[in-house]
Formats: C-alpha cells, sequence, structure tokens
C-alpha cells in the first residue's frame, strides 16, 4: 500500500488584498460629483454674471466666460444624469436602452445647441 503524502492535508494561506470598485460605486461618485462639479461651476458663472451687468466693456468679455462655465456646468450634469439612467435600463429590454441613446443624444445636442448663441 502506498504511503498517503502529508502535502495534500496541508493548507497553504495566502493573504491576497484586492480593492473592488463596482458599478454601483463608480455611478454613485460619478452622480456625486458630477452634481457638485455643476452647482459650483452655476454659483460661478451667477456672480460672473453679475458682476458683467455692472461692468461697461468688460462686460461682453465677462458674458463670454460665463456661456463657457454654465455650458462645463450642464456636462456635468450630463455626467451625473447619464450613468445612474443607464444603470436603470441596463436591465431592461432592448427598446429601453434605445430610447436611453435617443434621449441622451438629444440632451446632449439640446446643452450644445443651447450654448452655441453664447458664442457668437
Amino acid at each position: 500500500m502506498a504511503k498517503k503524502s502529508n502535502q495534500s492535508n496541508e493548507k497553504k494561506t495566502v493573504v491576497v488584498r484586492r480593492t473592488v470598485v463596482t458599478n454601483g460605486s463608480i455611478v454613485r461618485t460619478c452622480a456625486f460629483w458630477g452634481m457638485a462639479v455643476a452647482a459650483v461651476l452655476y454659483v460661478v458663472s451667477g456672480l460672473i454674471n453679475f458682476i458683467a451687468s455692472y461692468t461697461g466693456g468688460l462686460g461682453d468679455a465677462l458674458q463670454a466666460v460665463v456661456g463657457v462655465i454654465t455650458l462645463l456646468g450642464n456636462i456635468a450634469v450630463i455626467v451625473a444624469i447619464a450613468l445612474p439612467a443607464y444603470g436603470y435600463v441596463s436591465g431592461k429590454n432592448r427598446n429601453w436602452r434605445a430610447a436611453y441613446w435617443i434621449f441622451l443624444i438629444i440632451f446632449v445636442l439640446g446643452v450644445v445647441f443651447g450654448a452655441i448663441p453664447t458664442f457668437f
């Protein structure tokens, strides 16, 4: 009869440190920071717009800056809204996902085309 090896009965303990990032945490992080960036940019654009209303020739230049800051705030809102919205439709059927992409494209075009008159 063959001898059993003690090696098969020994258990090796290996410690592995892993960081787990879930899709939910990424979505929540993007939603929070998108909201935070948009809030700060909207307040800054409001203050600059207020200052621009009381300055003479400098007001036009400041209005262009307000337009850029507002556009950046809108982009941050897109990030804050788009990721959680995709999480909502990801488990649904193909029609819901198609509607998501159509609405997202319309939303982005609305933001971009809404900002164009600021620059011209």
